[in-house]
């Protein structure tokens, strides 16, 4: 049986033929609710239609479930032969979004499974917060109050799904570690302890100022410090508590805002802990079983998704990690890629033998000792400053290329041509004429169509539009909405003119303040290794100068320094990862003087 791609209308399909979910986030159903939803189904049938994807290589099903397998099953068991349901053509990724979001849409969903679905859904958006919310139709506050509940320990999720404690309990025990968390929620099952009583408990709590994440100077002398009466209790002067919670939560919450301002200015992206699930981020290694590899892990750094983690545990607060990954989908992407090179070279590996005379060791010509060779790694997505970057100087050496090029300039005049007239005249008509002229018909997506543009600028130019060249790189010059520098029609076709003309970002871009600028500190380093400043620095102040100079700098701080003069270096020449081309796909035929003359 077959479907069309994306089918908008309701079909009835045999129950035999459509498989269950392997992905479904659904891990169980209520058995009483389900014996009497298979009597209504016994009485009504099937009513509400499940969503269903085509499937290829399996001979025994031709769809399998996205949304609505309870219905399958019930239909399944009360032996129906057809069922309804919508047929749209979907990817892995989006099939896993569809059933997270319908699942966790359903009434009778607990607040840990909505937690797990929710901590599914970031995974699956790379931690995109916004993405979330708007897929859930849910608030800021109730998203993060079920991202919360990720961190609760397997003795606290028990205890909520069993109906011991509330929601609210959960939520109180949730920052603490898990060894606290199973001491005080036993504690209040045992003592019956309401939402007031225990949150009441946990704030005559007293906090130990020697372990203060916060600056205490102010806490000397305080009326709350229990220090000041030493001369009543055996308490020592290092060992104070603080019995003014509210004003020790205030100072915590103070410090945690301003750890996060400092964290900003160093990394890329910063998180606090609190509003990621738990596991809900890796961190990037070079080597061992979840190693990524010392070329992909500094790629790594400029990617929109890498950065830092600000911790709001208890007893933690502030305390700031990087090297961390927020999508581990690509993660793990990069992980089985790094291992299978791995595998690869150590199979291919010949056997140890004398090298011949002069001969180079093997590993000279590839990736340094102990790594695959592979090829170059890129960030999944650059930071947006970055993917600024990279726009305006495609953007300007394609312009400068298409500028004098004319048959680039009638290619894309012909597309705007087609594209605002072909609105407006008889369907087909714009079609018919290409195809007399030997073009074939305009694609309508955007990936498609800069190569066909770039296909029309190898015709003769009689054939093409004349005197058009400068209005129609215009088109190069559309303002970029919502910083949307990778898929944009402008960026995309000056990348395609870049990568088939050979194009040399150098002849546009410098590093300069402006570009250094916009960088976190991790990137900085990562570019001085790449241009050998570090290396430079080395050479002009001493061993262990550069090290030494970049713990001492911030980020504006270690900009200066870059660009100050050095012996020996200069970043002239120099291009950033995300800058250099790509291979060559075919190169455009060379252009004639008559066009090198224009």
């Amino acid at each position: 049986m077959s479907a069309t791609s994306a089918s908008t209308h309701i079909q009835h399909l045999p129950v035999s033929r459509i498989r269950r979910n392997p992905n479904n986030p659904r891990k169980g159903r209520n058995a009483e609710r389900y014996e009497h939803f298979k009597q209504s189904v016994m009485a009504q049938g099937i009513l509400q239609p499940i969503l269903v994807r085509p499937i290829e290589g399996d001979p025994e099903h031709d769809f399998e479930i996205v949304a609505g397998e309870t219905r399958w099953q019930a239909a399944t068991d009360c032996a129906i032969d057809l069922i309804p349901a919508l047929v749209r053509a979907m990817s892995d990724e989006e099939a896993r979004i569809a059933a997270a979001v319908e699942n966790i849409q359903r009434a009778d969903m607990t607040p840990i499974e909505e937690a797990n679905a929710a901590a599914e859904l970031l995974r699956q958006t790379g931690n995109d917060h916004d993405e979330v919310m708007r897929l859930l139709g849910w608030s800021r506050t109730k998203l993060n109050a079920r991202i919360l509940l990720t961190h609760a320990s397997e003795a606290v999720a028990q205890a909520l799904v069993a109906g011991q404690i509330k929601l609210g309990h959960a939520e109180l025990l949730c920052p603490l570690g898990h060894a606290d968390q199973d001491m005080v929620v036993a504690k209040i099952v045992e003592q019956g302890m309401s939402i007031a009583e225990a949150r009441e408990r946990l704030l005559k709590l007293t906090r130990r100022l020697d372990q203060a994440r916060f600056d205490t100077g102010g806490c000397t002398g305080c009326v709350h410090n229990s220090s000041a009466y030493a001369d009543l209790f055996d308490t020592s002067v290092g060992n104070g508590q603080c019995q003014n919670v509210t004003c020790w939560s205030a100072k915590v919450a103070a410090h945690l805002e301003q750890c996060l301002v400092e964290a900003k200015a160093e990394h890329g992206v910063v998180y606090r802990s609190d509003e990621l699930p738990a596991d809900g981020y890796q961190t990037i290694v070079t080597d061992g079983a979840k190693g990524v590899g010392h070329e992909q892990a500094a790629a790594c750094r400029s990617c929109a998704s890498y950065g830092a983690v600000v911790s709001a545990r208890n007893g933690e607060e502030g305390k700031v990690t990087g090297r961390y990954c927020f999508n581990p989908t690509c993660h793990g992407e990069m992980v089985a890629a790094y291992q299978a090179a791995v595998n690869a070279a150590a199979q291919a590996a010949p056997a140890p033998a004398t090298p011949s005379h002069g001969a180079a060791p093997a590993a000279a010509a590839g990736a340094p000792a102990g790594q695959p060779a592979k090829g170059p790694s890129k960030p999944r997505t650059l930071r947006t400053p970055l993917r600024k970057v990279a726009h305006k100087a495609q953007v300007q050496l394609a312009h400068r290329f298409m500028v004098s090029h004319a048959a680039y300039g009638y290619a894309q005049a012909i597309s705007s041509v087609v594209q605002d007239i072909g609105k407006d005249v008889a369907p087909g008509l714009t079609d018919k004429i290409l195809k007399a002229a030997g073009v074939p018909e305009r694609p309508a997506m955007a990936k498609a169509r800069v190569a066909w543009i770039a296909d029309l600028a190898r015709l003769d130019e009689a054939k093409l539009l004349a005197l058009l060249a400068k209005l129609s790189a215009l088109a190069l010059c559309r303002t970029v909405a919502q910083d949307d520098f990778d898929h944009s029609e402008a960026a995309m076709l000056a990348a395609e003119v870049i990568g088939r003309n050979s194009l040399d970002p150098l002849d546009v871009f410098v590093v300069d303040a402006e570009y250094l600028n916009l960088l976190t500190k991790d990137e900085l380093l990562a570019e001085c290794a790449a241009a050998g400043f570090d290396s430079a620095y080395e050479a002009a102040h001493g061993k262990g100068a550069f090290k030494k100079m970049v713990g001492a700098s911030k980020v504006k701080e270690l900009v200066q320094t870059l660009l100050a003069p050095l012996e020996g270096f200069s970043w002239q020449g120099h291009l950033p990862a995300f800058l250099k081309p790509a291979a060559p796909k075919g190169a455009d035929a060379a252009p004639s003087s008559q066009s090198e003359a224009a």
